[in-house]
């Protein structure tokens, strides 16, 4: 007799491994969405605590200089108490506002708590702006930054300061800028004044310098002595004074014929391409200056003169440094030109340029220096090397005679005292010499002179932990296109880019489905 067979048995369903299937990839998708939103909780909570900026623009456009770094890693920040106020009243319809906030940021951000940065749209916001305004004695007619940095007083401080000295406190330690000074224009005839870039950082960097050290230091210019003229835009006198005005340096005009002593505020003294000689007295009033500690001098050589006034010539030989009378040039074929091109050494005085090319137009002469010299060392007198021409460039002597062999120097430092020491290192005096006169002028002038003279300025007043390569304008560069190419490019982005993207989601999602 056959066994029938167990119907309930083999009518009874499969394991449900579907189900189980299904239930596991469920699991697996919400522990992939916790993990998911477990990561951009960190990415957000990072990203607001720690902010991080990455410039990939192909010459860092976009980055704060080594000279406003060194500016907001110094002691000078790092002595306060309380932090700078910066204070932009800027409307948040302006074309500028996005730059303006970011910048200000930037500056908020690598200060690590030293600067507290507060954006204001003075028409919206009328009752904030008008508080502040009523503060600092001010009316916002025009986008304006303020910055603040007055030190902290006490109450007894307070109550023992003179209400003049309370204002003149103000005047020194509180700083405008005006958001139209910052701003780069130029001017055609089709198209007028438009604005085709920014020098925000500059302003920004030499206010607060001004800010936080309050009264400038001043710097008397030879007046009777030198020669330093032009008619042109951005002339000599124009650039000098107002590259030293952003290192907070006043820089004064002074006559020394007659005088018996340089005044004790000099923080230095500039002779630029002196066209008359200095007598015995005024020799003897320049070397009791050069004796007293902390001296600096700028001497600026005018390398068309077939001799060079001989007592000033006599007192820069005594320190090692000797200023020749030759021209420098250099030969492509048969002629010769006198773009000089020069590298910057490696010495202090320098700051961040060491190592880098430039080049000086115009009439250049060289220095002879004398450096480890046995009797320069005995009186503690140091001449260095600061800028050094090309293998390639000749010497000819203005008298005619054989060619110098290099190499040739183009300026050089000299330190008197021992910088060695560092009870001593502050009390050096220091002299900068340098043998062109027209790197000052607009046309023959480049970013690394500009760099040159802010590094040894800050390095002749004791300032060399500012030093650094400065801040560069941001210009506007207008991109030419064929009207082939600018359709080619709005298909790009409208069709194109968005079908590519819908390419690959309709792809993900087809290969998640089988």
């Amino acid at each position: 007799m056959k066994e029938k067979p167990n119907t309930l048995e083999e009518q009874s369903p499969p394991p449900q491994k579907g189900r189980r299937r299904s239930g596991s990839e469920g699991r697996m998708m919400m522990l992939q969405l916790f993990l998911c939103l477990t990561i951009l909780l960190s990415v957000n909570y990072f990203a607001g605590n720690r902010q991080t900026v990455w410039d990939l623009s192909q010459n860092k456009d976009f980055t704060l200089s080594n000279q406003t770094r060194n500016l907001l890693q110094s002691s000078s920040f790092r002595a306060r108490k309380n932090p700078v106020k910066i204070i932009a009243a800027v409307r948040r319809n302006s074309a500028h506002y996005p730059r303006v906030s970011n910048m200000l940021h930037a500056y908020e951000r690598l200060s690590e708590g030293t600067i507290r940065v507060q954006l204001i749209d003075y028409v919206r916001d009328s009752d904030a702006a008008i508080a502040i305004a009523d503060k600092y004695e001010t009316a916002f007619v025009e986008d304006t930054i303020i910055i603040d940095a007055l030190p902290s007083l006490t109450q007894s401080t307070k109550a023992e300061t003179p209400e003049r000295t309370e204002e003149e406190m103000r005047k020194a330690h509180i700083r405008f800028i005006a958001v139209q000074d910052m701003l780069v224009f130029s001017s055609d005839q089709r198209r007028g004044r438009r604005v085709i870039g920014y020098r925000d950082e500059d302003q920004i960097t030499a206010s607060l310098r001004r800010a936080l050290e309050g009264a400038p230091r001043r710097m008397y210019f030879l007046a009777d002595k030198s020669q330093i003229a032009g008619s042109e835009e951005d002339a000599p006198w124009s650039f000098l004074s107002r590259t030293f005005a952003s290192l907070n340096i006043e820089i004064a005009p002074f006559r020394i014929s007659g005088l018996d002593r340089i005044p004790d505020d000099a923080a230095g003294i500039a002779l630029v391409a002196p066209r008359f000689d200095l007598n015995a007295q005024e020799m003897a009033v320049l070397r009791e200056y050069w004796k007293r500690p902390k001296a600096s001098l700028l001497v600026v050589m005018d390398p068309t003169r077939k001799e060079q006034p001989p007592n000033i010539r006599a007192f820069l030989r005594e320190h090692g440094v000797t200023p020749r009378a030759v021209r420098l040039s250099t030969a492509k074929g048969s002629q010769r030109t006198f773009d000089i091109p020069a590298t910057f050494t490696n010495a202090a005085a320098v700051g961040d340029l060491g190592n880098a090319s430039t080049m000086f137009e115009g009439a250049t002469s060289s220095l002879e220096l004398r450096e480890n010299a046995e009797d320069l060392e005995l009186r503690q007198i140091l001449p260095l090397a600061l800028i050094t021409a090309s293998e390639s460039v000749i010497a000819q002597p203005l008298d005619g005679t054989a060619l110098l062999p290099g190499p040739h120097y183009l300026a050089a430092s000299v330190s008197r005292g021992n910088e060695r020491n560092e009870q001593t290192a502050e009390s050096t005096s220091r002299m900068i010499i340098v043998a062109n006169k027209d790197f000052l002028r607009p046309r023959s002038r480049q970013k690394e002179h500009i760099d040159f003279l802010r590094n040894t300025s800050n390095w002749l007043i004791g300032r060399e932990e500012l030093s650094g390569i400065g801040p560069k304008p941001i210009r506007y560069y207008k991109l030419l296109l064929s009207s082939q190419k600018v359709s080619f490019v709005n298909k790009l982005n409208l069709f194109f880019v968005p079908g590519l993207f819908l390419l690959i989601s309709l792809s993900i999602w087809n290969a998640r489905r089988s």
